[in-house]
């Protein structure tokens, strides 16, 4: 006997799956988008444990954080033209939470592509730091149980077995040849997407300087040209709508976009990326005011050199940091009167003995005391003055000799860098601040001796000797300053 269907029944049955289905999809549509704006958002508590500024007595940290934390944004910026296969890993220092946060802890973190959200996840975790505020993505369903075959099917089909494969596959030392094969493509393809941005700040920088006048216009932040078209365009506007303002200050003077805003200790006008006009205009208002203070402190670190037996006072500058001038000063302020607290002391201990050929820095606040690599005494403004005296007393003959040989390596570096721009053709050669001038010499004189090694053409390419591999959003090259050759 035959069945008769009932079609209403069914249709309506269809149009409720379907509604089902539709709602379904919606839903995890809604779920599955994990955006940018969301992953800088959860990565706050991150972004506060790492920044540069908590790392101020301990400079090579605050260098690696630095530069960790632009590798970090170069990836969220760009992280939907990745490809899926990438990833690069970046270190990190993190106070530990033990011995008063004074011990540092390295954490290693995988900026991988395939999943934004796990790469949030995976980094506020390898910290120790909550996900619960992090959003949901997506709802898993499962997945096919991958098939596991028997050794005997390898065998008989003479397949490889990939388990066998992992276990005697060892991993090789990425060269650097290796890697340029790799990624001097991706690099000149960055170059090349980024090339109208370029253009436009080169526009920019160029119509600012005949509107203005103004001697130099510099961009010396942790961001990275995204942020400098960006200041430039907003300060282009600002100079339509008060040209002649603009050009009353800001005539014959050096202009820098950073990370703050201020007039630094050498009269440079200083204003943050991340501020609004309004903030500008403030400050550049005020410009004037400024030069009773910058004309004090040569006064003033003369009078510091006399109080050390004239010891060079001298002054530092580091990348993505400017000291403004009223901080110098209150700082110059605090050393000087511990040190004429103290000149009984300094007598006793240096008596007639002429210091000109040391060199001091006044280098922050609480920063530690300690003799630089080149050679420098680098002095936080709040220590008693009696241990600034016994550490100099000390450490002098060591300053000295290093003081002898540093001229001579930085000639040497300076040397081996033009070599090794003029073998490989490249357009610029940098290095980042944590890498010494020896350093430096190594990978440079590498460069030109094993340049034919390298098994691509880096002419044109744009270079910065760091301690890690990466092409930057703009298409410069980072490689490690010990990078390994073919035959290392």
């Amino acid at each position: 006997m035959l069945k008769v269907l009932n079609f209403s029944k069914c249709l309506g049955c269809q149009k409720m799956l379907l509604t089902v289905v539709k709602s379904k999809a919606q839903c995890l549509q809604t779920l599955r988008n994990f955006t940018v704006q969301d992953a800088s958002t959860a990565l706050r508590p991150f972004f506060f444990i790492v920044h540069p500024d908590l790392f101020g007595q301990h400079p090579t940290e605050r260098s690696v954080n630095e530069n960790s934390l632009k590798l970090l944004n170069e990836y969220l910026a760009g992280h939907a033209k990745y490809e899926k296969s990438q990833q690069k890993d970046i270190l990190f220092f993190v106070r530990s939470q033990n011995d008063s946060g004074q011990v540092m802890k390295q954490v290693r973190i995988s900026l991988t592509t395939g999943n934004l959200r796990d790469t949030v996840m995976g980094i506020l975790g390898a910290c120790g730091l909550s996900d619960s505020h992090v959003p949901q993505s997506k709802i898993s369903y499962g997945s096919d149980r991958p098939i596991d075959w028997h050794p005997s099917y390898y065998a008989a089909t003479g397949k490889p077995n990939p388990k066998v494969q992992k276990v005697d596959n060892r991993p090789t030392a990425l060269t650097l040849r290796g890697w340029l094969r790799l990624n001097i493509g991706k690099s000149r393809a960055q170059e090349e997407s980024v090339r109208y941005i370029q253009n436009d700040i080169k526009r920019l920088l160029d119509k600012l300087q005949k509107d203005i006048g103004m001697h130099t216009i510099r961009f010396d932040s942790v961001w990275g040209f995204h942020h400098f078209r960006g200041s430039l365009k907003s300060f282009d506007r600002l100079n339509i709508a008060h040209p002649g303002f603009l050009k009353h200050v800001l005539k014959g003077r050096i202009l820098i976009f950073s990370n703050n805003t201020g007039v630094s200790r050498h009269g440079e006008i200083v204003l943050s990326s991340e501020d609004v006009p309004q903030t500008w205009i403030t400050l550049l208002q005020t410009v004037g005011a400024y030069e009773t203070v910058l004309s004090r402190l040569p006064m003033m670190e003369a009078k510091l050199s006399s109080l050390l037996n004239n010891i060079q006072v001298v002054r530092r500058e580091k990348q993505h940091f400017r000291v403004m001038a009223e901080e110098y000063e209150l700082l110059l302020n605090k050393i000087l009167n511990s040190l004429r607290r103290c000149q009984d002391h300094v007598v006793s201990s240096f008596g007639n003995r002429n210091l000109s050929d040391l060199h001091l820095v006044v280098e922050g606040e609480s920063s530690p005391l300690m003799l630089s690599s080149l050679g420098q005494f680098l002095v936080p403004a709040s220590i008693p003055g009696t241990l600034v005296v016994d550490f100099i007393n000390k450490n002098s003959d060591e300053a000295l000799n290093i003081l002898k040989d540093i001229q001579g390596f930085l000639q040497d570096e300076e040397r081996t860098k033009e070599k090794a721009m003029e073998v490989l053709g490249l357009l610029d050669l940098q290095k980042d601040e944590s890498v010494t001038p020896a350093q430096m010499i190594s990978c440079c004189t590498r460069f030109a001796q094993e340049h034919w090694r390298f098994g691509v053409s880096l002419a044109k390419s744009r270079i910065r000797v760091s301690h890690y591999y990466s092409v930057m959003q703009d298409g410069q090259i980072c490689v490690p300053w010990d990078w390994i050759g073919d035959e290392d």
